[in-house]
């Protein structure tokens, strides 16, 4: 009997720790929620022989809304720079001119995307995500050879799959953080120097910022 008893409470107590665990892990669902987060860029491919740096000059502000079974639609729209100097260099005119020169190259982007995204529980303090964006950017392709600037702009199209995570500053917050990284690729491409072609500019996002959570 007695050992009946020990049993059933041990039982009890450790019932009473997983239940503690599960509280202290539940939060809410949101009904939806935006981001705005600092985005770093590595170049990647033909991209990265036009600027080989890595970038933290960019950001990211977006917006989900939830709809059944943890889906979620919404959209992103950012703005981003890369750029990087090179050395003595020689460049040809279409007119059989040259001239040796360092040189600087800058990228700016602007892109738009829909987004279809699927939440891991929603209503933990951390939930993981996977996401699909669709849609476009604009893009200025700068060539500046001493007092000349040599650009494009370009439209193109684009898709970025993205894993990431939310986490509640509480479990009732309605602010939290926002970490994620994505890889780009898009139909743009570059054509500014001694006939080098760049196709399907590629590259690699790391997003670290802030979310606000609606219930």
């Amino acid at each position: 009997m007695k050992k009946a008893i020990l049993i059933f409470s041990l039982l009890a107590l450790l019932t009473g720790f997983a239940e503690g665990q599960d509280k202290s892990d539940f939060s809410f669902k949101p009904a939806s929620y935006y981001t705005f987060s600092w985005n770093t860029t590595f170049t990647m491919g033909d991209f990265n022989k036009w600027v080989g740096n890595a970038s933290p000059a960019g950001a990211v502000f977006g917006g989900r809304y939830f709809l059944a079974n943890n889906m979620a639609l919404g959209f992103d729209l950012g703005w981003q720079r890369v750029s990087q100097s090179y050395g003595y260099q020689t460049f040809y005119g279409t007119d059989g001119s040259a001239i040796t020169a360092t040189n600087y190259r800058f990228t700016w982007m602007v892109p738009f995307q829909a987004v279809v995204a699927y939440h891991f529980g929603p209503a933990k303090l951390v939930s993981p995500y996977v996401s699909l964006g669709i849609g476009g950017d604009y893009m200025e392709h700068h060539l500046l050879v001493q007092e000349y600037d040599a650009y494009k702009v370009r439209w193109d199209f684009s898709l970025t799959p993205e894993v990431g995570a939310l986490v509640k500053f509480g479990n009732f917050a309605h602010w939290g953080a926002i970490v994620a990284l994505n890889y780009k690729w898009t139909t743009n491409k570059i054509e500014l120097y001694n006939d080098r072609k760049t196709d399907h500019l590629q590259m690699l996002n790391l997003k670290v910022g802030l979310c606000y959570l609606i219930r």
